[in-house]
């Protein structure tokens, strides 16, 4: 996750993604057969750190700002006046800011998005908001209702994670990170009595009639009933989960995970496959980071592909390719990035094949048809093409 913000910000970023200590180098992932390009449509927006659709078949995209806006891009160009305004409540220093927002699966009837953002007490907060309409290009900052609050450690501005998005089955997703610091020094991620660390599955739609609450917990959840455990931990042992997403294909969660100093990894979650451990912080990809972190009789699961630090410093999580456009090149494809170096890729079964170039990019998002889009840290929108 990006840190700081704006000018010099960049070269501050860098420092810090490139601080850890670098892994010997590893062979290159080869060069793909396929040419993923990149096409700017909108460009000056500040430090966006998500961009997404409603699929309302309005062809919108809303983009997230780390300071605390929504933006809505629509005929090509991006609306003067935010979609959603809450940097009042938003702590953005650090990694923290607005991480992520998730439109209602039926936004069209049902006008609410959620969003991921680090409050001004650096824990990371769910609200809740309603826009005035299916249509409207505004959500009011008012409407906001809390949903989850996970606590974060505030002498440490880093390792938010934040992302969120919802299953097949109307289920939301949240991401969170292992409270940070370096090598998660309060041993979160293996904890299952803390919610950092974790990947979170919560019901919200039709909560209230089901619990009373903004939540419930799913019933199929690893961890609910007697099983020791916090209730909403879909799985366990992750760093800082910088983009996952739903392949609404097979429903499998797929999810990047920032490494340490020696590699970033591509792990993924089989439908319906809860309490999975990734093994974070006893296992770095697929080698031991800390042997006193291992806990005798777990199943720690290996991510589907890592790279190591030759070849980039901060995976940025993409999508299985589910669009018409390309679906020739790349359909059933996961396309991905890394912050650090720029690169672009697309992975052949458990293989990288380097596919392009985006410095700086902090986050992809399905547009109108499944279509990719992705935004960077200097402020531009982008859209996909390949050939």
């Amino acid at each position: 996750m990006p840190a700081p913000r704006r000018r010099g910000a960049l070269s501050a970023l860098a420092a810090v993604v490139l601080a850890a200590p670098l892994a010997p180098a590893t062979a290159q992932p080869a060069q793909a057969a396929v040419t993923v390009d990149w096409v700017q449509r909108a460009s000056a927006l500040d430090a966006p750190t998500h961009v997404t659709s409603a699929a309302d078949g309005t062809r919108r995209l809303f983009v997230a700002e780390k300071a605390g806006v929504v933006r809505v891009y629509r005929n090509g160009r991006v609306l003067r006046r935010p979609f959603l305004d809450i940097r009042d409540r938003v702590r953005d220093d650090g990694e923290a800011g607005l991480l992520s927002i998730a439109f209602h699966p039926r936004y069209r009837t049902n006008h609410k998005v959620w969003v991921a953002y680090t409050t001004t007490s650096n824990d990371v907060r769910v609200a809740r908001f309603t826009a005035r309409s299916a249509t409207a290009n505004r959500a009011r900052a008012r409407s906001g209702r809390t949903v989850i609050t996970v606590p974060h450690p505030a002498r440490y501005s880093n390792h938010f994670a934040g992302q969120l998005a919802f299953d097949r089955a109307g289920r939301l997703l949240l991401s969170t990170g292992d409270g940070g610091g370096g090598g998660d020094p309060g041993d979160r991620a293996q904890d299952r009595s803390s919610l950092q660390g974790k990947l979170l599955r919560l019901k919200v739609l039709g909560a209230r009639k089901a619990c009373g609450k903004r939540y419930c917990t799913p019933r199929g959840n690893p961890f609910a009933g007697s099983t020791p455990g916090r209730g909403p931990i879909w799985a366990t042992g992750l760093r800082n989960a910088w983009r996952f997403s739903v392949d609404p294909g097979t429903g499998d969660i797929w999810l990047a995970d920032v490494g340490q100093g020696a590699s970033e990894e591509v792990d993924r979650i089989p439908a319906g496959a809860g309490g999975r451990n990734l093994g974070w912080s006893c296992k770095e990809g697929f080698t031991t980071y800390d042997s006193s972190r291992c806990r005798r009789g777990a199943d720690y699961h290996d991510p589907v592909a890592a790279y190591g630090r030759g070849y980039g410093t901060s995976i940025t999580g993409g999508f299985v390719y589910r669009g018409s456009r390309y679906a020739a090149l790349l359909g059933g494809r996961y396309v991905g990035g890394d912050f650090g170096s720029g690169r672009v890729f697309y992975l052949d079964g458990t293989d990288f094949r380097d596919a392009g170039r985006l410095p700086g990019v902090t986050s992809f998002g399905e547009g109108a048809g499944r279509e990719l889009w992705a935004v960077t840290y200097s402020g531009g929108l982008y859209e996909m093409r390949v050939s």
